[in-house]
């Protein structure tokens, strides 16, 4: 009995120990690790500062006529739907599918990008690649389609695929 409690005790010393030095060393560090997860509020692209945008923020967009949603996401979710006038450009088929595009868009349209949710980067992807092309206007709607259709905001959904 008394050699487990001994145990116990140096566990719990040894425990406290690299508690200290772990939270310790986080606070010293330059770069330290938050003691409470917050997502990104911008991101830098190409020189270019790219802010995220809550569904509230990006709904108020989505009467704009100056406002474009652009779905990332593969093809087959964008067909299954998408974002109400939302054009499909994904980072598989940007260059395929950008010439379609950049008619419909001028570098002041406001672009709100989004795909999948806060742990997709295909958004980013396609707006680096915009960028490229002199498109400066842009966010991201990092929580995602799914967030927003569970909103029950304006979706449309594709009868067929293009070929």
């Amino acid at each position: 009995m008394k050699a487990s409690v001994l145990l116990i005790m140096r566990a719990t010393v040894i425990a406290s120990a690299c508690l200290v030095i772990g939270l310790g060393s986080n606070l010293i560090r330059a770069r330290h690790i938050p003691w409470l997860y917050a997502l990104d509020t911008e991101i830098t692209l190409s020189g270019q500062r790219i802010p995220y945008v809550t569904i509230e923020e990006a709904e108020k967009f989505i009467n704009d006529p100056l406002a474009v949603f652009i779905d990332t996401r593969e093809e087959k979710d964008y067909m299954l739907g998408h974002v109400s006038g939302a054009l499909l450009l994904s980072p598989e088929e940007k260059e395929n599918r950008f010439p379609g595009i950049e008619p419909l868009i001028t570098p002041d349209t406001k672009l709100i990008l989004y795909c999948y949710g806060p742990e997709c980067d295909m958004a980013e992807k396609v707006s680096a690649f915009l960028i490229n092309f002199g498109y400066t206007n842009i966010a991201i709607m990092k929580e995602g389609y799914a967030a927003w259709e569970k909103k029950g905001l304006a979706i449309e959904k594709s009868k067929r695929s293009k070929s």
